[in-house]
């Protein structure tokens, strides 16, 4: 049986995760405009910014439903943030998200580091959310990262099935 809605007493509920996007977001464009790329890999930051129906270690904090997918798709701000949001985490990979290529001048460190788990995430929160054209960027770039004989692997699970 699907779980439609998160009941779970440690869901951060959507107004709560709105915020957290909302001030995460804040600090990816700082990042961006600063060229500070290398913040983009050490920091952590995709369970708020790409929810989707998966538990994390946070449990199920940040875990979207149907219900609440559909719910957040109704408001607009969350979605023009959910997508910058996706677009600055994919330039910080050196990857543009609508041109669907490598950007080409590239800054020190906008470059893949090696986060299988958060392209996973970017991923399943893009179809979750029925982004398709964002989705199938995200799918070109990971098998751009898979031809260059890169693992899209994490914690012994292949996650690059999503993506196949």
């Amino acid at each position: 049986m699907q779980l439609t809605e998160n009941n779970h007493s440690d869901f951060i509920g959507l107004e709560a995760l709105k915020e957290a996007q909302a001030r995460q977001l804040k600090q990816l464009e700082e990042w961006a405009s600063n060229n500070d790329w290398q913040k983009f890999h050490v920091s952590h930051f995709d369970w708020w910014m790409f929810p989707f129906s998966k538990p994390s270690h946070f449990g199920y904090t940040y875990t979207v439903y149907e219900s609440e997918i559909q719910a957040l798709k109704k408001d607009p701000d969350f979605i023009k943030n959910y997508l910058r949001g996706v677009e600055l985490v994919l330039l910080s990979w050196g990857w543009d998200l609508y041109k669907e290529e490598m950007v080409a001048d590239p800054e020190a460190d906008q470059s893949w580091h090696d986060r299988p788990i958060r392209l996973y995430k970017c991923g399943m929160s893009l179809q979750e959310f029925e982004f398709e054209n964002e989705f199938n960027s995200v799918r070109k770039y990971a098998n751009l990262i898979l031809k260059r004989c890169k693992t899209l692997e994490y914690m012994g699970i292949d996650l690059a099935i999503i993506f196949r």
